[in-house]
């Protein structure tokens, strides 16, 4: 493992990787800095190399978010209005959250989930583990809370509603988590192009040009995607 700031390239020579994979990373970059970061990933791989990109897929999400949308508008019920509120968090929660896990992470620490598998179908492996804990938690039996501790807690609730000061705030978003851009099959197709790739295709989790892909278990494991509504791209530097 070699650590590295991609915004200043790959250190790596030329034609070094038969494949370039990385999941879930280009959305963090600012939109001006992707085209630079996707040609050197052009640059490290060999011909006929094969380029494998996982990102949050904006088209899937806005199309479930109008659908949500759209089924609250005609009828309303208790379940539909909180499969609205998730997929307003996936769209808008990454981009504009200023702590960590931001509310999607507090969604899904609820007690009780209404909708969970609607959530845990969407989000996969990361919201199945947590609602594990959730369940665990909730089989222990809390020895009662003290007054001084319920204060504490108040407290603590409070404080989270307020935003944090900007240089705090400035410095959470620097810390990756928070993304800067999303892209669709199209916009993503097209730095793709721009950077000299061709073959560009969409594909599943588990389907890929990559040699033995299944064996490697970056996008699947036992069966289940790790991010299941991600745009899975692949491209090829020509031969």
């Amino acid at each position: 493992m070699q650590a590295c700031d991609i915004l200043q390239g790959l250190p790596f020579p030329d034609n070094t990787f038969d494949v370039v994979y990385h999941s879930h990373v280009l959305e963090h970059l600012p939109k001006n800095e992707a085209p630079g970061f996707v040609k050197e990933c052009f640059r490290v791989l060999n011909p006929g190399g094969i380029l494998r990109i996982v990102i949050p897929d904006l088209e899937e999400i806005t199309r479930e978010y109008l659908r949500q949308l759209e089924a609250n508008i005609e009828n309303m019920d208790e379940r539909t209005e909180a499969n609205y509120d998730w997929i307003m968090l996936e769209l808008l929660d990454q981009m504009v959250r200023n702590h960590s896990g931001g509310d999607m992470g507090k969604y899904l620490r609820q007690p009780e989930m209404i909708n969970e598998p609607y959530v845990t179908d969407r989000v996969g492996i990361k919201a199945r583990r947590i609602r594990k804990q959730v369940a665990a938690r909730k089989d222990t039996v809390p020895a009662k809370p003290s007054i001084r501790s319920k204060v504490r807690q108040s407290i603590s609730s409070i404080s989270t509603q307020f935003i944090p000061k900007a240089g705090k705030a400035s410095e959470f978003r620097q810390r990756g988590e928070v993304h800067l851009w999303m892209y669709d099959r199209f916009s993503l197709a097209r730095l793709l192009t721009q950077a000299g790739f061709m073959n560009i295709e969409s594909l599943s989790p588990t389907d890929s040009h990559i040699p033995e892909w299944s064996r490697y278990e970056l996008d699947i494991k036992n069966g289940e995607a790790f991010d299941p509504k991600s745009l899975f791209m692949e491209a090829t530097k020509p031969g």
